[in-house]
């Protein structure tokens, strides 16, 4: 089996890499960083994946839209979003772009290998929502998040927000793509819209 892992940071693909290899059968487990790499993975002369495990953030993607683009490359194979964002409508916002599957990072190496086999055999697997999970449900922002909010609402560009609020323009883009599976929204200008009546900007 190919497994696909495709998260920018380092030491979690290295644990989530060691626990797969715990599944059944032959794994072999390839990485990408970045969602460039993922569409090159996906190329039709390649060598296409089994299972593709994507990380929300990572550079390149784009919210929910970037599930959807990798979901639309992968078509037939199943894709599960790894996400430290447990905020339940990033889950059914994920899911309901194609997904066959959200793990928040929190969780244990043994539900991941859950999920993944869960997966495998064609089901759909969603997380149980905790009380902490649910209270962000009602779209709680924290303060970092709410004064980016308040840059998209004005169409400011990462870089014209890395530059007013002291930022890198990496760390703007982070928090844009968390932004964007937050509120649900497809591109920039959706959430600067919903940013706006959010924030009572009018």
């Amino acid at each position: 089996m190919h497994i696909l892992l495709a998260d920018d940071h380092g030491l979690f693909r290295d644990a989530l890499s060691a626990w797969l290899k715990a599944l059944n059968g032959p794994v072999r487990v390839s990485t990408g960083t970045c969602f460039a790499h993922v569409a090159q993975a996906l190329d039709d002369g390649g060598d296409r994946p089994d299972l593709i495990l994507l990380d929300l953030a990572m550079p390149g993607m784009d919210g929910v839209q970037g599930v959807r683009r990798v979901c639309a490359l992968a078509r037939k194979i199943p894709v599960i979003v790894v996400s430290a964002d447990e905020n339940p409508h990033a889950i059914d916002y994920c899911l309901n772009a194609g997904a066959a599957g959200y793990v928040p990072k929190s969780a244990s190496g043994d539900t991941i290998l859950t999920a993944v086999r869960q997966v495998l055999a064609g089901e759909i697997w969603r997380p149980r929502i905790t009380a902490s999970a649910m209270a962000a449900g009602s779209l709680q922002f924290t303060e970092r998040e709410r004064s980016l909010m308040a840059e998209l609402a004005e169409g400011r560009s990462n870089r014209e927000i890395a530059d007013r609020l002291c930022l890198s323009e990496g760390t703007v883009k982070q928090y844009v793509s968390i932004l964007l599976s937050k509120l649900g929204a497809d591109n920039r200008t959706q959430a600067g819209m919903q940013a706006r009546a959010i924030l009572g900007l009018g």
